[in-house]
C-alpha cells in the first residue's frame, strides 16, 4: 500500500522542546503538546478486501467459469471493440485476466508489446501493485488495454442493503480517474478512461442471487463473520424485490476501459495528471443482458 509517512518536523519538534523546557524551569506543572500529525489519505487503489478469502473464493467457483459470465463476456467484446482502433503488434503479448488469478507470471522487465487484462481487476485488493507490474513488463511504446467494474457497480442493491459505504456485504470499485492518474505515475503515455453501464435483468430475486454468487462472493475483510443463515438471505432476497423495474429486478453494472502506451509520450519528457483523456464511448449502446 502506499502511503504518505506522517510525523512531527524537526522544527515542531524542537519548539516543543522550548516550551515544555520553559514550562519546567518556571515551576509549571500543566504539560504543553503540540500535534503535527495529519491524516493519513487512504490509497483508493488499495481495497478493504480479504485476499486470502477471495482466492478462496475464487478457487471455488472456477476463475474460467468466472471469467465466461455475461458481464466479463461483454467486457471482452467491448475491449476488442477499442482495440479495432488501435494499430499495434500484439506480440509478445500476455493475457492477465480472470482465468489467470493466482498463476505466476514472471515477465522480463520491458519484455511484452501488449498486456490484455479482462476483469482481473475487480478482484484485487491492491490495483496499485498491479498496474506498475503491467507497467514495468511492457517495452517502451508498449500497449496495456484492460476493463474492470466502476463504483454504480451493483451500488443500487448495496444501499438497499444499508452498505451504503460499501464494507461489509458488497465490494466497492475504484473510480476510473484514480486509476488513470495511477497510470500516469507509473509513466505511462497517453492514458483513456472511459465507462460504459450494461443492466442485468431478473425474473426472481432466487436466480439474481444465484448470479451474483457466480461472479464471486464477499471478500471484505469487514463482512461478517460465520455462515450467513436463512434470515440473512431473506435479507437478501428481499433487498433484490426491492430493485424491480417493469416487472424485472434491475442491477447496473457500471463497465470502465482503459488503455495506456508505455513510456513517455514523444512531445514531452513529463506527463500531468490532466493529461488523462476521458471520452465518452459509443461504440455500443447501453444494453440490458
Amino acid at each position: 500500500m502506499v502511503s504518505k509517512e506522517v510525523g512531527e518536523s524537526t522544527g515542531g519538534r524542537d519548539q516543543q522542546e522550548k516550551l515544555l523546557g520553559a514550562s519546567a524551569r518556571t515551576g509549571q506543572s500543566k504539560k504543553t503538546s503540540l500535534d503535527y500529525t495529519e491524516p493519513v489519505q487512504k490509497d483508493p487503489l488499495v481495497r478493504t478486501i480479504d485476499a486470502k478469502s477471495m482466492r478462496l473464493q475464487l478457487q471455488r467457483r472456477g476463475t474460467a467459469q468466472i471469467a465466461a459470465h455475461p458481464v466479463w463476456q461483454e467486457a471482452a467484446l467491448r475491449l476488442q471493440d477499442r482495440l479495432a482502433y488501435i494499430k499495434t503488434d500484439q506480440a509478445p503479448r500476455l493475457d492477465h485476466g480472470i482465468a489467470e488469478y493466482g498463476l505466476p507470471m514472471n515477465p522480463a522487465a520491458a519484455s511484452l508489446q501488449m498486456i490484455w487484462s479482462v476483469g482481473l481487476l475487480a478482484y484485487l485488493s491492491d490495483l496499485r501493485s498491479t498496474l506498475g507490474f503491467w507497467a514495468q513488463a511492457l517495452k517502451p511504446g508498449g500497449l496495456l488495454m484492460f476493463s474492470t467494474l466502476g463504483p454504480d457497480s451493483f451500488r443500487s442493491l448495496a444501499l438497499a442493503l444499508g452498505d451504503q459505504d460499501q464494507s461489509r456485504h458488497l465490494v466497492g470499485y475504484p473510480d476510473m480517474h484514480d486509476i488513470g492518474d495511477a497510470l500516469v505515475g507509473f509513466r505511462m503515455s497517453n492514458p483513456v478512461m472511459d465507462a460504459e453501464w450494461i443492466t442485468l435483468t431478473y425474473s426472481t430475486p432466487e436466480s439474481a442471487l444465484i448470479d451474483l454468487r457466480r461472479l464471486g462472493g464477499n471478500a471484505l475483510a469487514g463482512r461478517p463473520k460465520g455462515l450467513s443463515g436463512r434470515d440473512w438471505q431473506r435479507k437478501v432476497l428481499d433487498a433484490l424485490e426491492l430493485l424491480r423495474v417493469n416487472g424485472r429486478i434491475a442491477l447496473q453494472v457500471e463497465l470502465v476501459f482503459g488503455h495506456a502506451w508505455a513510456g513517455t509520450p514523444k512531445s514531452s519528457r513529463t506527463t500531468e495528471k490532466d493529461s488523462v483523456s476521458t471520452i465518452k464511448w459509443s461504440g455500443k449502446i447501453p444494453k440490458t443482458l
